[in-house]
């Protein structure tokens, strides 16, 4: 059906494009997802400036401040915690095992069963950069008065609400050892 849509537009002239184009409403710079993207990019740089020289991602962070929230956790809950898919929380547990912030450790209940815990040198790294990160969400908020901070974060909430933990549904079977 796409290909044949394709072909069909094929030829088009400059005019009946920008026609064809018109007609169908869309807005990039008012497209949802578009502006969403948008603010994550935003957000990632405010993120950066606060963060500077720390090597750090805010992926990153978000599991950092997780597993110092909660205590140890499997990797797999970590991921579905901070709505990481399977391959992007190894990759950020990979990073903070390697700069020594977060350790692996045998469950007490189910030896095949691999738990995160924060180092010392984790709780200590991470523990002053909860409120740089807190900074981070005031700049990215600056534009909006408290009213709108609080609807724009309610209506984020609900909308993250909506598939909170789709794809993430991986039983903690993927956290044991091999």
């Amino acid at each position: 059906m796409r290909k044949a849509r394709r072909q069909d537009n094929a030829g088009l002239s400059r005019e009946e494009a920008t026609v064809r184009f018109a007609r169908s409403g869309y807005d990039l710079d008012l497209h949802p997802a578009h502006l969403v993207r948008r603010a994550h990019q935003r957000a990632t740089q405010h993120f950066q400036q606060v963060m500077e020289g720390d090597n750090l991602s805010p992926t990153q962070f978000a599991a950092l401040a997780t597993i110092l929230k909660h205590g140890a956790i499997s990797q797999n809950h970590l991921g579905r915690m901070t709505s990481m898919d399977p391959s992007t929380i190894s990759v950020v547990v990979r990073k903070l095992i390697k700069d020594g912030f977060v350790k692996r450790k045998s469950s007490t209940t189910d030896q095949r069963l691999t738990i995160l815990v924060l180092t010392d040198a984790g709780q200590e790294f991470t523990l002053p950069r909860l409120a740089l990160s807190s900074e981070v969400g005031r700049r990215l908020l600056a534009p909006l008065d408290p009213q709108e901070q609080a609807v724009f974060l309610a209506l984020l909430t609900r909308i993250c609400a909506e598939d909170a933990g789709a794809g993430n549904d991986a039983d903690e079977t993927s956290d044991r050892q091999e």
